[in-house]
């Protein structure tokens, strides 16, 4: 059983040691300035440590200075103690060797380039006596910057330098961990945890961090009745040199910052790790797309340039989160040399057509089901892959069809990604045709796929998406919906492929390439109509279980394995009569939602890219897609009527920028189930 604080409040005031680490002489004022504001705010019992991280020339200095001129230790002040880190080099191995220096009942852990505002710690001592549930206190950390704030740097990201930032926690508030230039921790409390973990944390410039976090996390597993809180009246200036006010530092700080939050979550899970992150993107990162706009269009010319700044900065953040979960073993590609695939045997008119429907349960899978059954010209079997078979719902509302043609396979594990795998392995046909259970496929939906395949003589198209529209008497807000394009792709038959090939085109023209192609297939359809041929299908695999609905990213499942098959040269057949209806979002609630995932998911997609031989590819190419993503006159932009509301491109947007994070934490959770069952073959 974990020891849990006190109940009451102390009979005496706390006594504090405050602990600096430092390494480098090259802030030699800036320490000399904050020790000896620590120095005055200490009280009799109190201690000052200075911690030197493996540097004996600084160490020595130190003594030195404060020996020559007598200014410690006297018999008014407190004592000061320079010692040297004898632990791993690093800022947590200096902290931890801080502690073995100390016997206060709190410990206060100072930067050597922040200084202390007056009357810091008598407000901390008086936070720390009155409220013993309270195990540490993170400060108000106030950037001093070197010179002007930079007008392209966004107050979002005030962490990047290690200060408070626009969205951070009301003082006074439960926080899940301190920023580290300011913090205190009740001094038994770290010892029980072990201290700071030497897996994370600063070692000299280096940029890394989240050892308060962890610290934190720890501290409130071990002691689940005490909180941890952000406290301003507890406060310093950080400096913030002219090194650390380039765009350099800043995406190099996001990077490590990402690497370290992956670390973080292998050691404490996605749960604790991005609790707080997911907030700060759906919160704080969608108003400061509002609120970048609102100042630009109130004539702040650096707007856009903050606003641009931040979106990189998330995406940096999300990228270093991918490659350092990689690099713990998530994700990995096997590629290997392809050459242009062609299907063995040609597929006839009398080959076996597999329609498979994923489904949670839901009533409209009857009427699904009914139009698939419906089909006419083609040989069919459909299969309904149930995700819900707990419930029983599927079962009994598929119950009044008696059709030997129908099977239901049950998939306990939730994901249309995972459902879509099942019913794919279950599918005996030679086509897999796949819609979803809010869609009616037309009567000659099936048969207008089934003859691509049949015409397609060079055998080398592997997929063939169709065109989605309204169900009949659309609503207006399905009628705005509709004219946006997000779902129909036309009524132009085009082929979408990465090299062209001969006699391809004599079925029909090639498709524009926009300017993510290949690296995001929007255009190309989606998994709510679509069809692949089985034996391509071997090739090419099962949808990513890290993608798609009822995972952290909510989508990206059918962008990804579109992107997948032109990665393995295949192509693509865009049938514009090939046609289901769909039931459109018909409020403004779901619509929200549904903008929100496809952000989110089309981030995800990109992400994935991060750890394989197509990220400079993708980067060659990521100026052009901010471009697109917030120009006016884009191709993107200009597909929206103008009745579309504003907050719902707010909304995709916000999306854009959580999706490297989210994506991490799905990540996490298939790796942590050990279970992902690709069917139709490995394409992590």
């Amino acid at each position: 059983m974990p020891t849990l604080l006190p109940i009451g409040r102390p009979s005496r005031s706390p006594s504090l040691c405050t602990v600096i680490c430092c390494y480098t002489a090259q802030r030699w004022d800036l320490l000399i300035d904050g020790i000896g504001a620590a120095a005055t705010q200490l009280h009799e019992g109190d201690r000052l440590v200075v911690v030197v991280d493996h540097n004996p020339e600084l160490q020595a200095r130190l003594i030195r200075h404060f020996g020559a001129d007598g200014a410690f230790p006297t018999d008014d002040a407190p004592d000061l103690h320079v010692v040297a880190n004898t632990q791993t080099k690093g800022l947590s191995g200096a902290r931890n060797t801080g502690i073995d220096h100390a016997d206060q009942d709190v410990i206060v852990y100072l930067d050597d380039d922040a200084v202390l505002r007056p009357g810091a710690l008598d407000h901390l001592r008086s936070v720390m006596h009155s409220r013993p549930e309270v195990v540490a206190v993170g400060g108000g950390v106030h950037a001093a910057w070197e010179g002007r704030t930079p007008r392209w740097f966004p107050d979002e990201f005030g962490w990047v330098v290690g200060c408070d930032y626009r969205g951070i926690a009301a003082s006074g508030s439960q926080v899940r961990n301190p920023i580290g230039a300011a913090m205190a921790v009740r001094r038994p409390e770290l010892v029980k945890i072990g201290g700071f973990s030497s897996a994370l944390g600063r070692v000299g410039t280096l940029p890394v961090g989240c050892e308060e976090t962890l610290m934190g996390i720890e501290l409130r597993n071990t002691f689940p009745r005490s909180t941890v809180i952000r406290d301003s009246g507890f406060a310093v200036d950080h400096h913030v040199p002219q090194a650390r006010q380039t765009v350099g530092y800043y995406l190099s700080r996001c990077r490590h910052e990402g690497r370290s939050k992956a670390k973080l979550s292998a050691i404490a899970g996605p749960e604790s790790a991005f609790s707080a992150e997911t907030s700060y993107l759906t919160r704080t990162i969608t108003s400061g797309v509002v609120r970048y706009l609102g100042q630009f269009g109130r004539g702040d010319i650096f707007a856009p340039a903050r606003l641009l700044i931040m979106v990189l900065g998330v995406f940096a953040t999300g990228m270093g989160t991918v490659l350092g979960t990689v690099g713990s073993g998530v994700g990995r590609s096997r590629r290997r040399a392809r050459t242009l695939p062609t299907l063995t045997n040609p597929i006839t008119r009398e080959d076996l057509v597999s329609i498979v429907i994923p489904t949670v349960g839901r009533d409209q899978v009857l009427k699904t089901v009914r139009a698939a059954l419906a089909q006419q010209e083609v040989n069919l079997e459909v299969i309904v892959a149930d995700n819900r078979p707990g419930t029983g719902d599927t079962t009994r509302i598929l119950s009044v069809i008696d059709d030997p043609r129908l099977r239901i396979v049950p998939e306990p594990v939730p994901g249309a990604s995972r459902a879509r795998n099942t019913g794919m392995a279950a599918a005996r046909g030679t086509v897999i045709a796949l819609t979803d259970d809010d869609a009616i496929p037309e009567p000659r939906w099936a048969a207008q796929i089934l003859d691509v395949f049949v015409r397609d003589r060079t055998r080398s198209i592997a997929m063939v998406t169709g065109r989605v529209v309204s169900t009949e008497s659309p609503t207006e807000l399905q009628t705005m919906f509709e004219d946006g394009g997000i779902f129909d792709k036309g009524d132009d038959a085009k082929i979408w492929t990465i090299e062209q090939r001969p006699h391809l085109d004599d079925l029909a023209g090639y498709a524009e390439h926009r300017v993510f192609f290949p690296y995001s297939t929007g255009p190309v359809g989606g998994a709510g109509n679509c069809a692949i041929a089985r034996e391509a299908a071997g090739d090419i695999g099962g949808f990513d279980e890290r993608l798609g609905p009822a995972t952290p990213t909510l989508g990206g499942e059918d962008l990804d394995y579109l992107r997948t098959a032109l990665f393995r040269n295949w192509a693509i057949y865009y049938q514009p009569s090939a046609v289901v209806s769909h039931y459109h979002r018909d409020n403004l609630a779901d619509l929200r939602t549904q903008c929100w995932g496809y952000g989110t998911g089309m981030s995800a997609c990109l992400t994935k890219l991060v750890a394989s031989r197509h990220l400079a590819g993708l980067l060659l190419r990521f100026p052009a897609g901010v471009r697109e993503l917030f120009a006016p006159g884009s191709n993107l932009n200009s597909r929206y009527p103008d009745t579309w509301p504003f907050h719902l491109r707010v909304i995709e947007v916000s999306g854009y920028l959580a999706g490297p994070l989210l994506y991490a934490k799905s990540a996490w959770n298939v790796r942590r189930r050990a279970t992902r069952t690709n069917h139709l073959g490995d394409r992590t």
